[in-house]
């Protein structure tokens, strides 16, 4: 075994820990060396670029792998800790060369670069890119081919200059304000394709009650800019913007895969009653939705039926029905949505299949290549980061899931019965042990390294190792968001094991 790949494949101990490469709190929240202004540039390392160019991918389970009597990873991968102590860390995305950036909630832009190619992100290979201002971050997306890489702030969305080269994003600009926030759902989820600039405004609260049921075009919705009609200096009003899809409560996570179709998740209504019934443990179904012009998903009026009865018959799953909850108002045990089932069924569009009520999905990326460090069957589907909700005993989700789509881009709908519901997804990384998968909130640890409870939030797959990367914020929820980085939070790698 080569010296790097001895370095690459150390294993945590329990106790006693050493760590070589990465000393104890060697990942621990960020540095402002080198890549800071006035620093001198970091180069990228070659061996990547060798190995890729060899047609040989780096071994995905280089790092430090998880104690595999703590976790759950799927048959035939493994997984590692690639950065910790990161703090409240949520989206993560890829730069063509490879550098991973990730944002924080207190609005840090980090660059992640690998220089030495250990399989780890040193102290010196971490820096703050840029800063959104205020405690509103969430994710970045970089239009390489613009040279401009963008991120929601507490009002609007934000851009500055991007290249390779470019150590630091300097102050940016506004490219849009006047953008509602606050609230149970404070982000702006913001991504760019074909020219368009794309933003979610998720719900204040947990569901409100418009009267008359007309779909809210100022939150619960996503609207696009023509990024040609832009004019620096003058940044687009939200007000103005083209609303593309309504009656969406949350969506944090939403992608575009290899056809060009964009694919969202969402978080569905807490609380959910039907007809009288408390039946939150088991709806709604969090949602996978595709997200065209005039599309429609329900929030607040009507939800994705996972397991519901209507006399004695079960209903289809994915039906659109009449939503109610648990009422905030103490004159009201519950507040009731103005429609009926018949108007879910007639204004409501059907996902294309949902995830396990209180999944809390918030993270998603297509599979569609490189090849090599995933296996082959996942790809042209969708990896989904699961956050885990309060709103369900025993709790669910604090996963990463992977669900299959067809060449058409369809997703099968899960199966029912009165008792059970079988979901089409598998689950890749979370909680278990030697192999075993179980469900719900866990954590590890392993010397003075380890997350409790682990909570994923983005994905994201390299265009260098070809391995998928998972962030995980340590349980930051919005209304408890900090401008610190006491939250452990870390980066992980998951991909094929090799033979050795």
């Amino acid at each position: 075994m080569s010296e790097l790949r001895a370095r690459s494949r150390r294993v945590l101990s329990s106790v006693g820990i050493t760590l070589l490469a990465l000393d104890v709190g060697a990942c621990e929240h960020f540095a402002r060396g080198p890549g800071a202004p006035g620093a001198a540039p970091v180069e990228h390392a070659a061996l990547s670029n060798t190995q890729a160019a060899n047609g040989v991918l780096p071994d995905p389970c280089r790092g430090l792998a998880l104690p595999p009597s703590q976790v759950f990873v799927a048959p035939g991968m493994c997984a590692s800790v690639v950065a910790s102590q990161q703090g409240e860390l949520r989206q993560i995305t890829f730069a063509p060369n490879g550098d991973l950036f990730g944002v924080t909630i207190p609005g840090a832009i980090r660059r992640f670069r690998d220089a030495n190619d250990n399989g780890q992100f040193e102290p010196n290979e971490i820096i703050e890119w840029a800063n959104t201002g205020n405690e509103n971050g969430n994710n970045c997306e970089i239009d390489a081919r613009a040279g401009y890489l963008y991120a929601g702030t507490k009002d609007g969305v934000k851009r500055w200059k991007y290249a390779p080269d470019l150590d630091h994003g300097g102050p940016g600009e506004d490219v849009m304000t006047g953008q509602p926030g606050g609230g149970n759902h404070p982000f702006h989820p913001v991504h760019v394709y074909d020219g368009f600039m794309y933003v979610d405004s998720g719900s204040e609260h947990n569901a409100i009650r418009p009267d008359p049921p007309v779909y809210d075009t100022e939150r619960a919705v996503m609207k696009r800019f023509d990024l040609s009609k832009f004019t620096p200096g003058k940044p687009f009003a939200w007000k103005d913007g083209e609303v593309f899809v309504s009656g969406v409560r949350n969506v944090t996570g939403f992608t575009r895969n290899a056809a060009g179709r964009m694919i969202g998740v969402l978080s569905g209504i807490d609380d959910l009653r039907y007809q009288n019934e408390d039946i939150h443990a088991d709806n709604p179904g969090e949602e996978i939705v595709s997200l065209e012009k005039g599309k429609a998903y329900g929030y607040p009026f009507c939800f994705a039926a996972a397991r519901v009865t209507r006399g004695n018959l079960l209903v289809p799953p994915g039906t659109r029905l009449r939503a109610a909850w648990a009422s905030q108002n103490p004159l009201a045990a519950v507040t009731e949505s103005a429609t009926d089932d018949t108007w879910c069924s007639e204004h409501a569009d059907q996902p294309l299949t949902f995830m396990q009520a209180h999944s809390s999905p918030l993270g998603i990326t297509f599979f569609d290549g490189p090849d090599g460090a995933l296996p082959a069957r996942f790809r042209g589907g969708a990896f989904i980061a699961l956050h885990g909700s309060w709103d369900r005993t025993p709790s669910t989700g604090y996963k990463v899931i992977w669900v299959p789509f067809d060449s058409e881009g369809k997703s099968k709908l899960p199966y029912s019965t009165a008792e059970t519901t079988t979901y089409p997804y598998e689950v890749v990384f979370g909680g278990g042990a030697n192999g075993v998968a179980r469900d719900g909130a866990w954590a590890w640890s392993a010397g003075a390294l380890g997350e409790s409870p682990v909570r994923p939030v983005g994905v994201a797959i390299s265009p260098i190792d070809g391995a998928l990367y998972i962030s995980s914020d340590n349980g930051t929820v919005p209304l408890k968001r900090s401008s610190n980085n006491d939250a452990q939070g870390n980066l992980y790698r998951v991909g094929l094991a090799r033979s050795h």
